[in-house]
């Protein structure tokens, strides 16, 4: 079976583009339309770096000003949201009534109240829904994850994540990642990082506490260093740090490390690279690079295909959601968070 597919948002630096190539590698898939949303042309090739039409054009597919007309005529079973963080929650609530599968790109929303309408559509809905990218398709860290599974380090005691992602000089001036409102770092980076700790932890965090600075970027709104503690509620304890300053040298995009209580998992993405540490010594067990944004749109795929949760849920996603508004409240308040935010007294 073939879903056909659209893209929904083109005024975005990096998503519609890489959604589009990764949709027409997956042969489950069939890339026919995006559309624009009627945006102004100039406006969108400020992100996009090219107009809609161009890009419809070199990606072979047709351009729609209004994506119901696209869903319609392209019979359109599953799109790609590519769009402003704080418009992603209204373009969900156009398409999930038409009963069309939707995969949203980082971060969902940068408020708890978007994140929850965005949940509330989505299982009004029924329509299967995630939201990416997210480290948990990497090859090194599934392995690790598996590993952490089966034992081999014990009950887990700690998790440490970094995420690193260039810095903001790579957006163009006047793009919308510019504004406070779309959340910036703390969303798009902590995302990664805050959802592979849930992952691992398996469990929510009760309490968080940041701390972070603009150190290098004084014409930006947003911090470029920052760290994160937490508690989750099983007494597992976490970590993130976020970079937001690397430019041009060889650093690792991530790294998660996992206490156990028989031994250490490390992973590092610079070198695709997972390491165990036990009794028995050191031994590498993943060298080989991979794709991960492939994966996960894959398992996308085939979740709309046979009508089953992705691995990531639509609840997971707004868990993550929290968790990024905790490290920002926090920030600005020099003091711990308390989650859940619906069970404060």
């Amino acid at each position: 079976m073939s879903l056909r597919t659209g893209i929904v948002g083109l005024q975005s630096v990096y998503w519609p583009g890489a959604c589009a190539g990764i949709l027409k590698s997956i042969p489950e898939a069939e890339l026919v339309a995006c559309c624009d949303m009627g945006y102004d042309a100039d406006l969108v090739k400020i992100s996009l770096g090219t107009t809609p039409e161009a890009f419809a054009s070199g990606q072979g597919i047709r351009l729609y000003h209004n994506p119901a007309e696209m869903i319609e005529k392209e019979k359109i079973q599953a799109v790609c949201i590519c769009a402003k963080h704080t418009e992603i929650v209204d373009f969900v609530e156009l398409i999930a009534p038409l009963g069309v599968d939707i995969y949203m790109a980082k971060p969902m929303a940068t408020t708890i109240e978007s994140a929850d309408r965005i949940v509330k559509a989505v299982r009004d809905n029924k329509v299967i829904a995630t939201s990416g990218t997210t480290e948990r398709f990497d090859g090194s860290i599934r392995e690790a994850y598996q590993r952490l599974k089966n034992g081999e380090i014990g009950d887990l005691i700690s998790i440490h994540a970094l995420h690193q992602h260039g810095c903001i000089d790579g957006f163009p001036a006047g793009d919308w990642y510019w504004d406070i409102a779309q959340g910036g770092p703390e969303f798009s980076l902590i995302w990664y990082a805050g959802d592979v700790v849930r992952w691992f932890a398996d469990s929510e965090a009760i309490r968080v506490y940041a701390e972070y600075d603009n150190y290098l970027f004084p014409n930006s709104p947003f911090m470029d260093n920052g760290k994160v503690i937490m508690k989750f509620a099983n007494k597992v304890m976490g970590s993130i740090d976020i970079y937001f300053s690397v430019k041009g040298f060889n650093f690792p995009h991530y790294e998660v490390e996992l206490i156990g209580t028989e031994g250490a998992i490390r992973v590092q993405k610079n070198v695709y690279e997972g390491m165990i540490f036990t009794k028995d010594g050191s031994k590498n067990f993943y060298q080989i690079q991979n794709n991960m944004f492939m994966e996960e749109m894959r398992h996308w795929i085939q979740c709309c295909i046979s009508k089953t949760e992705p691995e990531l849920t639509i609840e997971d996603a707004r868990s993550v959601i929290e968790l990024c508004f905790a490290c920002r409240q926090s920030a600005n308040s020099n003091k711990p968070i308390t989650l859940p935010y619906e069970k404060r007294t």
